[in-house]
């Protein structure tokens, strides 16, 4: 499966920016990105070593900068395609704490986190994104006054605005119900075939809470789906 998503990022890296239909740009840029992701997810499943999948992050975060040129150069003809590829969606918010949390396991040093925030981008559109880019080190942010998806994310948002005694027990309480939480995503139903390829199904929204906030996990520990050897490697560091 690594070599399937390898060669599709390949591919569509190489053509993206000049690709001779520039509407056709968009959808590459919008998949480039999503593949370079679901393959951070994949090589974690299998088990390969954490700090391996640095390179990947990486590529990640170049898929996204190139992303952000393809919608930078779009022509006033094409806005209305601009604005459906750069909306906020659910799987925006949970990519964007996944390669944080990606971030913060692999040590990235301050200057390295700026510019995996930079490549998430969205500031002052979604408080869980905010909050969490602040935590990692932008200060500055604007943080919006609420998160876009509250029937999803509203619990997460409370735990990382909560007082800090309160924080585990909130925690873990959304890490119970995160699989009936995330359903709404794209790839819910991944566990029941009902995608092409399943990549992978953990919480590192979840993770990501434990890791920037430094809250104890012992009882998520017994939570499925919850990536303990990433949150693990964060605090090895």
């Amino acid at each position: 499966m690594t070599k399937f998503y390898q060669g599709v990022i390949d591919r569509d890296m190489a053509q993206v920016e000049s690709f001779d239909r520039p509407e056709g740009r968009f959808g590459m840029a919008h998949n480039l990105s999503k593949k370079s992701l679901e393959l951070c997810i994949v090589k974690y499943g299998r088990g390969d070593e954490i700090s391996s999948i640095t390179p990947t992050v990486w590529q990640w975060v170049k898929a996204q900068e190139i992303h952000a040129r393809v919608m930078a150069a779009a022509s006033p003809e094409h806005r209305k395609i601009k604005e459906m590829y750069e909306k906020v969606t659910l799987d925006t918010v949970y990519n964007a704490l996944t390669m944080m949390a990606f971030a913060k396991a692999l040590n990235f040093k301050p200057e390295e986190l700026k510019r995996v925030i930079h490549a998430i981008g969205h500031a002052g559109e979604d408080a869980l994104i905010d909050e969490a880019a602040r935590a990692l080190g932008e200060v500055g942010r604007p943080v919006a006054g609420a998160c876009l998806y509250p029937k999803v994310y509203e619990p997460l948002l409370d735990v990382w605005r909560c007082d800090p005694p309160e924080r585990p027990a909130k925690l873990l309480a959304f890490a119970k119900i995160w699989k009936k939480k995330i359903k709404p995503i794209y790839w819910s139903d991944s566990l029941n075939e009902a995608e092409d390829a399943y990549f992978g199904y953990w919480s590192f929204d979840v993770a990501l809470a434990a890791i920037a906030l430094d809250i104890p996990d012992q009882a998520l520990r017994d939570t499925p789906y919850y990536p303990k050897d990433l949150v693990d490697a964060a605090r090895a560091k």
